[in-house]
């Protein structure tokens, strides 16, 4: 059927301007729920960007610490800054003796700010059997 062979009895020739209307408003309505959800999936990304960063820093800190002899494992907290993805945060090592031959290393990853993502491991060290 042409489009000049609709008349007023045969309305199956095109869309009123309401329809037209509704349909835009119901696709603009996807098209900004698509947006946000990605904006929102963009910050996650970022998040575990940098948390796996935290996560390798805070694992290579306990593996150089864990090859140390455990005579010269200070006991005791140390502080010092990283810095990862242009954010500063704080690196706490805390090395407690458990028994003579048996010491804990924790090591933590915290944003100075108090926002941002964190990161904390805890090994054991002993002196060789």
């Amino acid at each position: 059927m042409s489009p000049r062979s609709c008349t007023k009895a045969n309305r199956a020739c095109g869309f009123t301007l309401i329809e037209v209307i509704g349909a835009l408003v119901i696709f603009s309505v996807g098209v900004l729920m698509v947006v946000q959800v990605s904006g929102a999936l963009g910050t996650q990304m970022r998040y575990a960007g940098i948390r796996s960063e935290l996560a390798v820093l805070a694992s290579e800190r306990l593996d150089s610490l864990e090859v140390l002899p455990l005579a010269s494992l200070t006991p005791g907290s140390t502080v010092d800054t990283v810095t990862s993805a242009g954010l500063a945060y704080e690196c706490t090592v805390l090395v407690t003796p458990v028994t003579p031959v048996l010491s804990r290393i924790d090591v933590s990853i915290a944003a100075i700010e108090g926002t941002g993502p964190s990161y904390a491991v805890t090994s054991y060290t002993s002196v060789p059997w």
